[in-house]
Formats: C-alpha cells, sequence, structure tokens
C-alpha cells in the first residue's frame, strides 16, 4: 500500500496565544486548537465575567468549555518536531540558515527580515529598504526561519499588538474589531515591561544562584569535614580494637602459660606417682610370693614370723587427677565467662555513645509510657488466673522472610530462627528487611483484642517484644534495635540479666532463668505481659500504654541463640 506524504508548515501547528508549537493541544467546541496551559490561563483571567471566548475567532460560550487533550494533534505535533529535527542534524549548518524569499536561482542567506513585509532578504535585495522613503517605517529584525507564525490566520496581517485581556498577540484589524474594548498595547510596549520583569526575574535568579552557590560551597566543606572526622575515628577506633585485640592475645598467652605450668606440674607428679607405683607393684609382687610361700610351709615357727612381717598395712599413695581437672575447670569456665562479659560490654557500652534519637529516624511519632515494673501479681487479667485461661487466646504465628537479617536462618516451616553468623544466607534484597542487626518480625499483625503465644529459647543472648511497621530497618543507628525506640517494646535475656526496654530506657528485671516465655498482649487496654512458663506461670514484666496502630511480634536474635514459637493451636 502507498503510502501518501503531506506537508504541514510549522504555521499551521502554532498556538495563536504564545506562537510556539502546541503543546498538550486541546480543541475547543469552535475548532481551534490551543496550548492546554495557554487557553487555561487566558480563560482563568475571564473569570469574572459569565462568557468565555475563542481568542482567535472571538465565538462565546455561556460556560466554560471542558478541556481535554487532543491525542491526534498531539501525535501529529510530535511528528512534526522529530520530522524536523531528524534531517537537521544530518545536514551541514549552512543549510539550517534562514535564506532569501526574493533571490530567484540560487538563493543567498538572509541577513534581515521584514515585519512589515513578511519576508526576509539577503543583502542585495535588502538595499531598497535602507534607500527607499517608501521603507522607512518597516522594522527590519534578524532572520526568521518561519515568518508566517508572524502573522494573523484571520486577517493575514503582522502580528503587531498585543491584547492584555486575552493574553495573546493580534493584527491592527483584530485590535480594531473583535479586540476593540479590550485592553491593548503595541508588541514593543508589553514587550519593555516584560523585560523590566525579566531584569527583575534575573536578579533574583542571580542573587538565587549566588546562595546556592554559597550552600554547595558549606555543605562541601561539611561534607569534607564528615569524611575527615570519619577517617579519624576510624583510625582511632582501630588503634583501640587493636589494643583490645592486643589485651585478649595477652589474656589468652597468660591463660596457655597458667594451663601449660598445671599440664607439665599435673604430668610430672603423675609419672612420679606412676614410678612409686610401679616400685610398688614389684614389692607387692614379692609380698606376694613370700605370702605363698607362708602358706605352703609346715614349719609353725616360720609361719608366724613371717605372719608378723608380712602382715603390715599397705600405704595409699595419693592421686592429684581430680584436682587438676577441677583447675582446668575453673580455667575454661574463667574464659566463658570472659568472653560473655566482653560480648555484652561490647553492646551495653555503645548504647549511650551511638544511640541518636528515634523520633529523628522515623516518621511515626507515637506517645507512649516509660517502662513500669508491676508487682507479680498471679492473675493480672481478671479473665486469665490459670495458662490454660490464656490458651483460650493462644494464636499461631509464623517469623516473615522479607524481615529477618541475614545472618538468622529461619526453619521448620518458618516457626525456628536462629542466629549463624558470621554465615550469612542469601535473602533477596526488601525493604522491610533488618541489614545492621539480627532482627526479624512475624508475618501477623494485631490491632484489636487478645492474643497469646510462647517462645521457647536456646541460648545466652534474645529479645522477644513488639513492634509498630514503621520501625526504621536500615542503618547502623541503635535505635533500629527494638526497644531502642519509641516504637517497639522488648524483654531482653544477656546470659543470666533480665531486662525491659522502650524508648530507650532500660529497667532490670528481677527474674529466674526461662527457657519458654509467654507474651499476653490486650490491645484495647494497651498492656503487654511476659511470663516465665515452667511449673507455674510467673509474670516478669508487664508495659502499660496507648497503642495507636497494627502491632507486629519481633525478636532479636544474638551470639547463636535460637527461638521457637511454640505451636498452642
Amino acid at each position: 500500500m502507498a503510502v501518501s506524504k503531506v506537508s504541514i508548515s510549522e504555521a499551521k501547528l502554532a498556538c495563536a496565544i504564545c506562537l510556539d508549537l502546541l503543546k498538550s493541544p486541546a480543541t475547543i467546541p469552535c475548532g481551534h486548537n490551543f496550548c492546554m496551559e495557554c487557553i487555561g490561563r487566558c480563560w482563568h483571567q475571564e473569570g469574572g465575567s459569565e462568557t468565555f471566548r475563542c481568542p482567535q475567532c472571538r465565538e462565546t460560550f455561556s460556560s466554560r468549555p471542558s478541556l481535554s487533550k487532543n491525542t491526534i494533534l498531539c501525535e501529529i505535533v510530535e511528528d512534526f518536531t522529530n520530522s524536523d529535527l531528524a534531517p537537521a542534524s544530518q545536514e551541514p549548518p549552512d543549510s539550517r540558515d534562514v535564506l532569501c524569499d526574493f533571490c530567484a536561482d540560487q538563493k543567498l542567506q538572509a541577513v534581515k527580515s521584514c515585519v512589515v513585509c513578511m519576508a526576509s532578504y539577503c543583502e542585495g535585495h535588502l538595499q531598497p529598504h535602507g534607500t527607499n522613503p517608501i521603507f522607512r517605517d518597516h522594522r527590519l529584525i534578524d532572520p526568521v526561519k518561519d515568518i508566517e507564525r508572524r502573522k494573523c490566520q484571520i486577517h493575514r496581517k503582522p502580528l503587531e499588538v498585543f491584547c492584555r485581556t486575552d493574553q495573546t498577540c493580534v493584527c491592527c484589524l483584530c485590535a480594531i474589531n473583535e479586540h476593540r474594548h479590550h485592553e491593548t498595547v503595541s508588541m514593543e510596549e508589553q514587550v519593555n515591561e516584560l523585560k523590566i520583569e525579566l531584569h527583575e526575574r534575573q536578579a533574583e535568579v542571580d542573587k538565587q544562584m549566588q546562595e546556592t552557590t554559597g550552600e554547595i560551597g558549606k555543605l562541601q566543606q561539611k561534607v569534607d569535614s564528615i569524611k575527615g572526622t570519619a577517617l579519624q575515628v576510624k583510625h582511632n577506633a582501630k588503634d583501640k580494637c587493636i589494643e583490645l585485640a592486643k589485651a585478649i592475645e595477652k589474656a589468652q598467652s597468660e591463660v596457655f602459660r597458667f594451663l601449660d605450668g598445671e599440664e607439665g606440674a599435673a604430668v610430672s607428679q603423675a609419672e612420679e606417682s606412676m614410678r612409686q607405683l610401679q616400685r610398688s607393684l614389684t614389692g607387692l609382687q614379692e609380698s606376694k610370693l613370700q605370702l605363698e610361700a607362708a602358706l605352703k610351709s609346715d614349719d609353725s615357727l616360720h609361719v608366724l614370723q613371717e605372719h608378723r612381717r608380712l602382715n603390715r598395712p599397705l600405704v595409699a599413695l595419693p592421686f592429684p587427677l581430680a584436682e587438676v581437672a577441677a583447675k582446668f575447670s575453673a580455667a575454661e569456665s574463667a574464659m566463658i565467662e570472659l568472653s560473655n562479659h566482653i560480648s555484652e560490654q561490647l553492646h551495653s557500652c555503645f548504647d549511650p555513645h551511638l544511640e541518636a534519637e528515634g523520633s529523628k529516624d522515623t516518621n511515626v511519632s507515637i506517645s507512649s509510657s516509660p517502662p513500669v515494673i508491676c508487682p507479680r501479681e498471679p492473675n493480672p487479667d481478671s479473665n486469665c488466673r490459670t495458662r490454660a485461661d490464656y490458651l483460650h487466646y493462644a494464636l499461631q504465628l509464623t517469623f516473615d522472610p522479607n524481615t529477618a537479617h541475614k545472618h538468622l536462618l529461619l526453619s521448620d516451616s518458618n516457626l525456628t530462627v536462629t542466629d549463624v553468623d558470621p554465615e550469612c544466607l542469601s535473602y533477596p534484597e526488601h525493604p522491610e528487611r533488618f541489614d545492621n542487626f539480627p532482627e526479624v518480625l512475624c508475618a501477623e499483625s494485631f490491632s484489636e483484642g487478645r492474643c497469646y503465644w510462647e517462645v521457647e529459647m536456646s541460648g545466652h543472648w534474645a529479645g522477644i517484644g513488639l513492634t509498630y511497621r514503621g520501625i526504621r530497618r536500615k542503618g547502623s543507628n541503635m535505635c533500629t534495635l527494638i526497644g531502642r525506640n519509641n516504637l517497639s517494646w522488648c524483654l531482653l535475656y544477656s546470659n543470666s540479666k533480665c531486662s525491659a526496654l522502650h524508648n530507650k530506657q532500660e529497667v532490670s528485671v528481677q527474674s529466674g532463668r526461662h527457657q519458654r516465655i509467654g507474651v499476653y498482649l490486650d490491645y484495647p487496654e494497651g498492656t503487654l505481659d511476659f511470663y516465665g512458663i515452667g511449673s507455674t506461670m510467673t509474670l516478669i514484666h508487664r508495659f502499660k500504654t496507648v497503642f495507636t496502630e497494627p502491632v507486629y511480634p519481633a525478636f532479636w536474635v544474638f551470639l547463636g541463640t535460637s527461638l521457637s514459637i511454640c505451636q498452642l493451636t
């Protein structure tokens, strides 16, 4: 099928208000097209009148017509723009210059365009404009490529007048007829006023550029300062860590020297005891032979003499191995205690220095009460008197893999979580995943009623609690930990220590070591209870607050600890 090509001039695709190519063209009821922004601004200025007019044909409308984008015309403008720009970029620069409209054979480059003649002239054809008095009122401008756009599409006259009422350029006939009751001025007068505004705007832009440049300079200085400070702190931290490592190596050397000394002494003592025992064994063998001989002898006197000599009590030799084992066990216990103490201090010492205001790192501000230690009432809820009563509110929870830190391994159908640091699991990137501390949330949330669940713990370090969804997941700030911000509540176990945390406030809780923890949430009452589950059900701590949005069970698992959600339903 043959494809026909129709040539369309740029003037036919120009907006009669701004004189530029149509942008988001809109067609009004009379059939004329304008930029949607231009016609909207024009009618906005007529907001006090009861009728709306077409700026081009002056047809009036009783109500403001609705404007919608003319998609077909928009595509035509886009195709025209692409077809106009593509060849131009492939042609030499001279072919894009404005050519003389009066050259017959070889067209020369135009040097001026006349806004009265609406034509462009080369140097030769322009001479009459400079010598003939007839042309003395003709205004010459720099060459214009598409001078047709400067003509009124109704009267084909030059656009010399600006209608302030309609904010559009018109010809002198339009100003006399259609725009006779409007405020009109010459193009030059309007341009002069606009240039004053543009000069003011230029001054504002220059001032803002200077201020922006100054701010950029200040920020760059701040960035350099931050980088320099961070580098210095890193060096200092590295030096301190080296000192700490040396201290640990020294402690290791001392422990090894102690163990080597105890081992050598114990081995020497054991070998000496073995030699004594060997000599004793030789003597016992001789005594056995003598006893056998005495038992076989018929000489009564000889038997009586041998009995007195051979019937001496046996001497037991000391064996110090039990004492050595106790020393070795004590040394091992001391190293375990030292390791746990250092790990605990690494976190507890960082808290007051690395924490920032939790409210500054989140978009949600929650007003809640600080942790309050409640008396260990056996029945804090009038409706729940035994564990069986709480089990009526039991729900089955599962860990959410999208939130699990990459050092946390989920297993047993997402019912068990284990810290496997330094191993790193290949979880995909997710905006809800914790990326700094080994934390994980449950997939389920609560926003009403009562609920109860239990968690089995194996290890030394674990945090069990609740959080709003808005808790910060990324970054190294300590406020990303549950309980270290105003969005979460946590019961933290570290070795034999138990603490209640909320909004960076930590309260020590006197509690024994419990392998199973029960959690009871009364959302309407704003209470969160933690119980130690054993032969009895003991209240460990109660938080009292006002919940304002759904809450999620949250967990912090560290140092090889495992947590398992118990199946109660």
